[in-house]
Formats: C-alpha cells, sequence, structure tokens
C-alpha cells in the first residue's frame, strides 16, 4: 500500500517558486487578526502558524508582521502589535509541546516587538511595554529568552580555558591540538566570512536575526573533527594549518631547540613586540597586514610554549645545566681555582638565583591573572550577540523589576518546558568544551531535567561573565575587525550585568531574607565579583603593556620575554586607551556589586570563617607587586580584597591612561561608605597619586617648551580641559568624607558608622597633608599667574594667557581649591597650619639681599603660600594667630619636620600683608603669639624673626594708650631682647669657675658675609651644638644694632626710658667683652658690637650714665681699654677720637660722680694728649 501526496512534490515544488501562495494566504490570514473578527482569531492563529512552519521559508510569515510592525503608519504598527500579542498567546500552547515538525518562531517578529520598547513614540513604547509586562505574568519569560539565549549559545562561539590548553604536555601536542582544531573549522570559517560580508547589503529587515534550529541541530549532531579523518584529513596536508609544519628531525634538534629556548623566545618577543606599534593606526591596517601580525602572534606563541610550557622547571634545570657545565670546563682548564673565579662563580650564582625568583614570581602572577580567560576556537559573528545583548539590555531597561523577577523564578526544567531543549544541548556542550572536550558529534548521557545553571538568571549571568572572558587565540586567523567587534561585545555583556545587579541591589535593600539568601548563592555561583576583579585587572596589565612599548626605547631598551599567557592571547594591537571602554563598564559594575555586597551583609558562618588580612597587607603594603593581590580570597567582600586595593591605588598612574581617571575617582568617591577596613590604606594612595598628577599639570604648564615624563601620554591621549577639576573634586570628596566629622549621620548611611576606620583614614590622610596643601599652592600659583596674564577681552571676547587649556577656568578652579580648604579649617586649624609650616621649608626663599644676612626673604612660591591662607574665608586673623598659638604650644611632628621655626617665619611674612587696622585689632592675639613662641626652645633663627615680627608691628602702630597693653608690651618686648642677647653671648665663656666677667672664646667666627640666612632658618634647635654657636652670634649682635635704639624708643616713652636701663645693661654684659677682645678671629663680633653701641646715640646719655655707675669696674674698663688701643688707631683722627669718647663718658655723668677716678681720668687723658701730638 502506497500513500499518495495529496499534492505531488513537483506541483509544491511550482507553487512555491513560481507563485505568490504562501504570501496571499499568510496575508489573508493576517488580515483577519484584526479587532472585528475576534470569533476568527483561533482558527486563524492556528492555521497561520502551521503555515509558517510549512512555508519554504520561515521569512514568508515573519516579513507580513515585520513590515506591518516597522510601517510609518502610527495606526498600522498599533494594530500589528495587537494582532502580534493575539498570535503570541494564542500558540502558548502549541509552542510549548513543540515537536519537530513545529519548530519554528516568530523571532524576528519577537525582536521587532521587543526593539520598540525603547521607541520614540510614547504609544508604541507603551504597547509594547504592555504586552511584555502581559507576557511576563504569564510565565512566558523563556519563550521571550529562547532565540536570544540561542544567539549567545551559537556553535560558533564555543571556547575553551587557558588552563586546558596549558595542560598540553609539550609544544608538539599543543601544535598538533590546535591544527587539528583550525582545520575542522575550515568551512564554518568560511562561511561566517561570506554571512558577514553579505549582511550588510541586505534589505534593513535582516537586522533582525532568525534562529535556524533545525540547522544548529543538525551541525552539533556532526562531529567535524570525525569526518576530518574519515575524509582523509591530516596534519600535514591541511592547508589552514595555523602552525607550519613541525620538522621531525629527531631528538637532538628537539634538545638543541630546548637548550637555545631562551635565546630563541627573546628573539621572536622582539620580532613580536615591534609589530605592536603604537605609530601604527589599526584603523587602516589591511588584511594582509593582519594577517602577517596574527602569524608573528602565532610564531611567537609557538617559540614560548616550546620553552615555557613548564618555564619554572625548565628554566630552572637549564640554567643548573649550564652552571655545572661552566663549573666542569673551569675545572678542567686548572685543579684549584683562584679566589677571584669562586667569586665570580658565588656572584653569578646569586644573579641566576635573584633571575630565577622574578621570573618564577612573575610566571605566578601571570598565571593568577589570566587563568580566568577563554578561547574561542573560530570566529564568530559578533553582530548577532551584539544585538541579543541589546535585546536584553531594552527589556532591563524597560522592566527590570518584572523581568529579574521572571528570571530568578523560572528554573532550567526541560521536562515542563520544551523551548529549553536545545538550549540546554547547546549549554551542556559549551560546559564540555570548556575542559577540553568536543563540542560536536554524540552528547554524554545525562538526564535531562538537571543543569548546571538551574535558573534563568543564572544562565544569564554565566553567559554575560563568558563573553566577558573570552578572547581570541594568537593561533587563529582573524581579522582587525573580529577583535573589535569580540572587544564591543565584553564590553556590552557588562553593560547587561550592571543592569541585572542594580535590580538585584535594589530586591536586597528590601531586606527580605529570602531575596538575600537567593543573591547571596547567585553571586557564589557564578564568581561574579572573581571574575569581574580578574578581568579589569587583566585589561589594566594590557593597558600597562602598551603604555611600556610606547615609552620603549627601542635603542637601549630590551625588551621583556613574554611568558606563555601572554604570547597566547589576541588582545589585539591597538593604543593605550582601547581598553578604556571595557574598563570603565567594568568599574561601573564593581561600584553596583560593592552596595550589593553592603545590602546583602555577611553571614555569620562567614564571619567566623574569615581569615584576617591585614597582617598579610601590612607585610606586602604594596599591592601591585605581591603575588597574593592577584588571587581573590573568600569571603572577603570586593573592597578587602588585594586584587581591587591594587587596581585602585594604580588606577589614576599614567600608564594606564588619563582618560580612566575620572571613571576611578567616580568609583572611589561612590564607594568611600562601604571600604571598611581598607578605607586608609586605599584613600591615602589614591589622593597621593591626585596630587601627583596635578603637579605634572603644573610642570606642564610652567615648562610648555619642555617635554615632561608624562608628555608621552598627553601627547597620544585626548585629555579633557576639566581633567584638574575632576581630580580636585574627587580629592574633596574623599578628603571631606574622611578628615571631618558627620554630625548629621543617620542610620540610614551605616557603613561609615564604625569609628576605627574612619580615624586610620584620617591619621593616613593627614599624615600627607603638607603634600595636598603643596599641590594646592602650585595651582594657586598657576591661577595668580594666569590671571595676571589676561588682559581685557578683545572685540571677539577673547583674553590672551598661557595655551594651556586646563587652566582656562581660573575662577573654577579656584572655587574648587576653596571649596577643599574652607571646611577644613573649623576642625583640622591645627594641623592645616602645620602643614603650611612643614611645606615652606620646600619652598626655598631666594638669596638674601638686603645689606644684612640676619633674615631670610620670602620666595615667590612662599609669598603664594601666604597668599592662599589668607584667601580662605574661615581664616581671619585673629583665628590665624591662635591656630600658631597653638602649632607653637604644642608642635606637631609631621613626618619628623618641625615646624615652629617655619610657622613664626610664615607669620612674619603675613603680617607684612595686613593693614595697620588689623595689627591694631589683633593686638593681644599677637602679644600671646610672641610670649608662646619665646619660651620655646626655639634655633636662634627662631628668635631673630620674633625679634623682628614685633620691630615690624611697633614700628607701624601708633603708640598705645592702654596701659596694660603698654606693660605687655613691655614684657614680651624684654623677653625677646634677653633671649636675642644670650644668642649674642653665645660666643663668650667665663674667665674662670666662680668669675662672672666673660671673654671672648678662641675659635673662628661666622661673618655677615659667609652665612645664609634661608639655610640658617631651617636647622632644628635639636641640632644646634652648644660647641659652635658662633654661626649665630654675629647675626645676634647685628640685629640688636639695627632694631635695639629705635625698638625700645618706640615701647618705653620718654617719662619711661629708665626702665629700659636694666635691659640694656643685661646686653651690654654681652658686648663689651667683644669690644675689648682686638684678636683677629673676634673682627666680626666686634664690628657688629660697635655698630650696636654706636645705635644708641646721643640721646641715650642717661642710659650710658646709669650702666657706667651701676657696673663697678666698667667705667675702669672703659679707660683702660681707651689706652689700649692707640696701637690699632695710628692715625690722628681715629687717636682724637678716643679722647672724644673719654669726654663723652666723664660728661654723661653728674658732677662729683667719679671723683674717685679723677687720678686715673687725669693719667689717661695726658697719656692720649701726648700720644696725640707725638
Amino acid at each position: 500500500m502506497v500513500t499518495v501526496p495529496p499534492i505531488a512534490p513537483g506541483v509544491l515544488k511550482l507553487i512555491s517558486e513560481k507563485t505568490d501562495f504562501y504570501q496571499r494566504v499568510a496575508h489573508v490570514l493576517w488580515n483577519q487578526l484584526n479587532k472585528e473578527t475576534r470569533e476568527h482569531h483561533i482558527t486563524c492563529v492556528e492555521l497561520f502558524y502551521r503555515l509558517h512552519c510549512l512555508a519554504p521559508s520561515a521569512n514568508i510569515c515573519e516579513d507580513i508582521i515585520c513590515h506591518a510592525l516597522l510601517d510609518h503608519d502610527k495606526g498600522t504598527r498599533l494594530e500589528a502589535l495587537f494582532r502580534f500579542s493575539v498570535i503570541w498567546h494564542l500558540t502558548r500552547e502549541i509552542q510549548g509541546s513543540r515537536v519537530t515538525s513545529h519548530n519554528r518562531s516568530f523571532d524576528r517578529s519577537l525582536f521587532v516587538v521587543l526593539d520598540s520598547l525603547n521607541c520614540s513614540d510614547g504609544a508604541i513604547g507603551a504597547a509594547a511595554q504592555g504586552w511584555l509586562i502581559r507576557a511576563l505574568s504569564l510565565n512566558d519569560v523563556a519563550r521571550i529568552l529562547e532565540p536570544v539565549l540561542l544567539l549567545l549559545l551559537h556553535p560558533k562561539t564555543q571556547r575553551t580555558s587557558i588552563h586546558c590548553i596549558k595542560q598540553k604536555n609539550s609544544a608538539e601536542d599543543l601544535n598538533h591540538w590546535f591544527s587539528k582544531k583550525s582545520a575542522s573549522f575550515k568551512e564554518s570559517l568560511g562561511a561566517s566570512e561570506l554571512h558577514e560580508s553579505n549582511s550588510e547589503e541586505n534589505i534593513p529587515l535582516s537586522q533582525f536575526t532568525t534562529v535556524d534550529r533545525e540547522a544548529i541541530w543538525a551541525e552539533v549532531e556532526i562531529d567535524p573533527e570525525a569526518s576530518q579523518i574519515k575524509n582523509g584529513w591530516s596534519e600535514n596536508e591541511s592547508s589552514h594549518c595555523t602552525e607550519p609544519p613541525q620538522d621531525t628531525g629527531g631528538d637532538h634538534d628537539n634538545s638543541e631547540h630546548t637548550q637555545s629556548a631562551d635565546t630563541s623566545t627573546g628573539h621572536n618577543d622582539s620580532e613580536n613586540t615591534s609589530s605592536f606599534s603604537p605609530s601604527l593606526d589599526p584603523q587602516e591596517m589591511s588584511n594582509e597586514e593582519n594577517y602577517r601580525a596574527t602569524t608573528n602572534c602565532r610564531e611567537n606563541m609557538k617559540n614560548v610554549s616550546s620553552s615555557n610550557t613548564f618555564p619554572l622547571h625548565d628554566s630552572k634545570s637549564s640554567t643548573m645545566l649550564n652552571l655545572v657545565r661552566a663549573d666542569s670546563e673551569r675545572t678542567q682548564a686548572s685543579e684549584s681555582l683562584s679566589s677571584d673565579e669562586e667569586v665570580d662563580l658565588e656572584l653569578q650564582a646569586i644573579t641566576t638565583s635573584r633571575l630565577l625568583k622574578q621570573q618564577k614570581e612573575k610566571q605566578e602572577m601571570i598565571e593568577a591573572l589570566f587563568k580566568h580567560i577563554l578561547l574561542y576556537f573560530q570566529p564568530y559573528d559578533s553582530k548577532r550577540v551584539l544585538y541579543a545583548f541589546s535585546v536584553l539590555e531594552a527589556v532591563l531597561k524597560t522592566n527590570p523589576k518584572e523581568f529579574i523577577e521572571a528570571v530568578a523564578s523560572t528554573s532550567m526544567d526541560t521536562s515542563s518546558t520544551a523551548h529549553l531543549n536545545l538550549i540546554y544541548n547547546l549549554l551542556a556542550r559549551h560546559q564540555e568544551t570548556l575542559v577540553g572536550q568536543s563540542f560536536y558529534g554524540k552528547l554524554q548521557t545525562r538526564s535531562p531535567t538537571t543543569c548546571p545553571h538551574s535558573l534563568l538568571i543564572e544562565l544569564l549571568t554565566y553567559l554575560c561573565l563568558s563573553f566577558l572572558r573570552s578572547y581570541y587565540p594568537c593561533y587563529l586567523k582573524v581579522t582587525h575587525k573580529d577583535v573589535l567587534g569580540n572587544r564591543d561585545v565584553q564590553v556590552k555583556s557588562v553593560e547587561v550585568l550592571i543592569r541585572m545587579m542594580v535590580q538585584l541591589a535594589t530586591m536586597a535593600k528590601s531586606a527580605e531574607n529570602k531575596n538575600i539568601e537567593f543573591i547571596h548563592n547567585l553571586l557564589g555561583r557564578c564568581k561574579i565579583q572573581e571574575f569581574v576583579l580578574l578581568s579589569l585587572s587583566a585589561s589594566m596589565y594590557t593597558s600597562q603593556k602598551r603604555y611600556e612599548l610606547m615609552t620603549l626605547d627601542k635603542i637601549n631598551s630590551v625588551i621583556e620575554e613574554s611568558l606563555f599567557e601572554e604570547s597566547l592571547i589576541n588582545f589585539g594591537q591597538d593604543q593605550i586607551w582601547s581598553e578604556h571602554p571595557l574598563q570603565i563598564e567594568l568599574l561601573k559594575l564593581l561600584q553596583i556589586l560593592i552596595v550589593l555586597e553592603h545590602h546583602l551583609g555577611q553571614t555569620h558562618e562567614e564571619q567566623e570563617n574569615q581569615p584576617d588580612l591585614s597582617k598579610e597587607w601590612q607585610r606586602a603594603l604594596n599591592f601591585q607587586q605581591a603575588i597574593s593581590a592577584m588571587q581573590y580570597v573568600h569571603p572577603h567582600p570586593i573592597t578587602s580584597q588585594g586584587l581591587f586595593v591594587s587596581a585602585v591605588v594604580r588606577g589614576l598612574q599614567p600608564e594606564y591612561g588619563c582618560g580612566m581617571h575620572p571613571s576611578w575617582v567616580g568609583l572611589v568617591t561612590h564607594s568611600l561608605p562601604y571600604f571598611g577596613k581598607s578605607l586608609g590604606w586605599t584613600v591615602a594612595p589614591f589622593i597621593i597619586q591626585i596630587c601627583k598628577n596635578l603637579d605634572e599639570l603644573v610642570k606642564q604648564y610652567e615648562n610648555e617648551t619642555v617635554k615632561m615624563s608624562v608628555s608621552v601620554t598627553s601627547k597620544r591621549e585626548n585629555i579633557t580641559p576639566d581633567y584638574p577639576l575632576t581630580l580636585l573634586e574627587g580629592l574633596t570628596t574623599i578628603g571631606h568624607f574622611c578628615l571631618l566629622d558627620h554630625p548629621n549621620q543617620t542610620k540610614k548611611v551605616s557603613p561609615i558608622s564604625d569609628p576605627t576606620n574612619l580615624r586610620n583614614a584620617r591619621n593616613a590622610i593627614l599624615e600627607e597633608l603638607p603634600r595636598i596643601v603643596n599641590t594646592m599652592s602650585l595651582l594657586w600659583s598657576v591661577i595668580k599667574k594666569e590671571d595676571s596674564q589676561k588682559r581685557p577681552a578683545d572685540f571677539l571676547g577673547a583674553t590672551k594667557g598661557s595655551s594651556s587649556v586646563y587652566f582656562k577656568a581660573t575662577k573654577t578652579i579656584k572655587n574648587k581649591i576653596l571649596d577643599f580648604l574652607n571646611p577644613l579649617t573649623p576642625q583640622l586649624g591645627v594641623q592645616l597650619i602645620s602643614a603650611v609650616a612643614a611645606v615652606w621649608n620646600s619652598k626655598k626663599a631666594h638669596k638674601n639681599q638686603s645689606k644684612i644676612k640676619i633674615l631670610p626673604v620670602a620666595s615667590a612660591s612662599q609669598l603664594i603660600l601666604v597668599d592662599l591662607v589668607c584667601a580662605l574665608n574661615t581664616l581671619n586673623t585673629d583665628t590665624i594667630l591662635q591656630l600658631v598659638k597653638e602649632v607653637v604650644k604644642k608642635p606637631s611632628q609631621i613626618k619628623g619636620e618641625e615646624v615652629t621655626v617655619k610657622i613664626i617665619f610664615n607669620l612674619h611674612v603675613f603680617f607684612g600683608r595686613l593693614p595697620v587696622s588689623a595689627l591694631q585689632e589683633n593686638f593681644q592675639s599677637l602679644l600671646g603669639v610672641l610670649k608662646e613662641s619665646v619660651q620655646m626652645n626655639l634655633a636662634p633663627p627662631g628668635y631673630f624673626l620674633l625679634l623682628s615680627t614685633l620691630n615690624d608691628f611697633v614700628t607701624r602702630t601708633p603708640n598705645l594708650e592702654n596701659k596694660k597693653d603698654q606693660k605687655d608690651l613691655q614684657e614680651v618686648t624684654q623677653k625677646i631682647l634677653e633671649a636675642v642677647g644670650n644668642v649674642a653671648g653665645s660666643s663668650l665663656e667665663q674667665t674662670s669657675w666662680l668669675s662672672r666677667n666673660l671673654e671672648v672664646k678662641a675659635q673662628p667666627q661666622i661673618s655677615l658675609a659667609e652665612s645664609s640666612a634661608e639655610d640658617d632658618l631651617y636647622v632644628p634647635s635639636s641640632m644646634v651644638s652648644a660647641s659652635a654657636p658662633s654661626i649665630y652670634s654675629v647675626q645676634a649682635l647685628s640685629l640688636l644694632a639695627e632694631v635695639l635704639a629705635s625698638l625700645l624708643d618706640m615701647v618705653y616713652r620718654s617719662d619711661e626710658k629708665e626702665k629700659a636701663v636694666p635691659l640694656i645693661s643685661r646686653l651690654m654684659y654681652y658686648v663689651f667683652p667683644y669690644l675689648r677682645n682686638h684678636s683677629a678671629y673676634n673682627a666680626p663680633s666686634f664690628r657688629a658690637g660697635a655698630r650696636l653701641l654706636s645705635s644708641l646715640k646721643m640721646k641715650l646719655w642717661s642710659i650710658i650714665d646709669h650702666f657706667l655707675t651701676h657696673e663697678k669696674t666698667m667705667f675702669k674698663d672703659f679707660m683702660n681699654m681707651q689706652s689700649s688701643s692707640l696701637k690699632m688707631f695710628p692715625s690722628f683722627e681715629q687717636k682724637a677720637m678716643l679722647l672724644k669718647r673719654q669726654a663723652f663718658a666723664v660728661f654723661s655723668g653728674e658732677i662729683d660722680q667719679y671723683h674717685l677716678y679723677l687720678p686715673l681720668i687725669q693719667g689717661k687723658s695726658i697719656f692720649l694728649k701726648c700720644a696725640l701730638f707725638t
């Protein structure tokens, strides 16, 4: 019995090729789905779906739906959305029990509807969203995701882990395996390239992909490797083998190649690295150039794989063999080794051991860094994958809550959902490929209801992470377009993950235990945090290598040997910023994951089993050099991972690209409340790097014609003009968070409630406060310079200044600096003033140009620092004086530097800028500072500054009317002058043990012409030795000679001159010993003392009389000194001057005051007269 079909095959073929029968029937059935014929909808949908499955092409029915959904008429599109929803809901049961004859679905139409979610027309977008929400509520998420998952699980996206490749025991096995895989994918590679070339020329409807399920089933059931062997393919006959045929010359050649592995590898690495020339524009590379570069990369990989399959053992054994061979040769040459040869051998052994250790550490670091990498077997259609991710992104953007709830509650149970049969099959094949098994052929038997990813949300997360971790291998022939496409896929996969994690964070924030436990398990099973951190670190490492190639001096530098992983992975040949799009998205994802981890918290069991990382971190604070930093440690949060901390610390360095800096700043500032114990360890080096980058910008500004060290990056990378503003904003946010108290902190912001973490971060940043202040002063100097260079705007509104684009907005930068510093002064005023004093030392003053080098002159940079302090509106004059008083009272040590003398110098310059009215208003505050300062154990220059400050204040202000103020001023003046007088007498010593008489020490003295005021200023008081004080005694005498007479005249009124007599007596007690000593070594002090006496002038007769009267031996010593000075003054005029001095001393006294000394006076007078006329 023979069954005859109702229509002969030939007739059926004629109908499909020569007529439009299918199109006409499809149009009739589609038109019956309007609102007027609802009674026919069920029948029409069944017939329409049968026609769709039986039609010769899946596009026949789909074209009708898609044309209606994309019609220019809004009403037609809304009607089409209604009809599609009818088809969708009425085919739910049919497609749920899909059999082989019903294996088509309306994929293209579904994609059009999903794309309508983001339609600019609100009505169409609302209609599409209404359908989506209803479909999700009816458990249709598997139907919606099936075509998307089929695109993401396409056989051409199969990949293997880098660990499986490294398990190949020898280079021969590795090359054989590569060649076999490449040959088996020959036909699929050609088809892929043909499809890609034709896809751009198709009609617009082709952008919506149709998934051919029959073709996928047929493809995966056939093993191309088995068919290759059956058809006679061999490794040597394959024309598409990625490696050239191996020379089977025997074991001798192989051993020779192994012994010379180091040399050959270095040579090939040099060739490979030179192909990554930064000057070569990757967009302009031809296919031939891409192929040549890929071939070089494969050749390099071959050599590295042959020498570094087990690099640690091979290199070690090879080096040991070399050492043994060298020893035996030397032993044959001579029976005993000389001592020099023994030393050479020991040095060689030490050097070799050190190199082996460095190589081992680098190998371990690279292995840990790239252990997560997956490698494709063949090029895939990145456009289809990108479109699949864009569909997921559209759904997550419009309806995230409904979608995440649906995928989180829908399992991969194939027994109840027929849509997932092919999905499950492809997923199982991908899993087998990861462990080194074949993707094709018969699938290993396993339970049809079990799946490694039980929920759809797990599957989506796994697929996103898989595409993020996947790269093309160097042995695979791919174009530059393929590499760029894969990079776009990585970025898009992270964008989808971001939207998923944002919604999960919202769910976790609701504090439902069920949600928290579910999300916690999801993160653990998928290893999201670990893979994201490893991907970020690997991408940063790639950027660093490209930066090294950009800055490489090819003449003087030796290119490092590439390790196995580096030479196996094709990272592309782009510039340093080619990795930035991926890194930017990874940082966004990390920010969400950090918040999500905080909402999840930690279980009690995890807190008990959590290992302590603090000791390990203290042993290796330089995270990027610690091998353990490349490991993800469970179950610590992201902020406590060495991978994360090392990335943050290195993120702002120039070798990773300035284009990434805004993203890094955003990540750190938004994650501050969640850093926990690592807050201080992380933000302190981050702030230091911010200051370094700002300092480099200032250097570029100051030396626009000089090439700076960072100019390589700035020349090749476009840096936005608001770059310094970004860094300043980040510095402000971090600094205020860690340094300022938060009294208005609510329970809602619980992460920053731990005072210990904040205190540690505060202390870490306060240690770097001088560095921060120095950077602010540099920026302030640029602002002042820019403002001074600006001219009035011309008729075009342009102003003339420097060519730097970073400092044009001077007003904005100025406000940012003040916004950072002003809030610090109320709580941290003392620390801020101490930091200013510490920075003052680094701003070296110019050489003093005054005639007497006693006080230094402030440099331009020091004046800028004072101007910055004066610009702070939270610091008025009285506040500054009070802060200075606190600093002087309790001098803080900032990194071992004494700040007291520097802050006094700063205060001296600061008061020189104040008006007279401000000085009068803050009289008591100034006296308080001077009184506290003079009591400190200052270095002598500190007392000089105090005296100069006091003199300036007294000179510029009128006489005080308040007697109490006048008395306080006299008291402070007396103490400062006594302190300076003690310094002046530091070169004197007692004539005997019990005697009060002083004499000059017999030692050299430093004249003013030989001393440097600015260098002496910064000598700590603890370093001033009592055995060599003469470096200050001459300066003290000179300073007294300059200011003493006028100061006493202003401080002591006309009726109070007698009060100054005791003070002058004490000062003269230290002066006259210098005047009595006429030795050559005392010449500097003698001249200074003489100037001091002459400065007192005639109006101080009464003072001198009082001095000579109360000093019992002083008048007698004076008369004897006159006669003994004759030898020093041979000229007539000089001898006459001695007689005048004697007469001045006698006539300054009262009547009969010196009658007891009359014989002495007569004798000396006769002696002087005789000497005068001889």
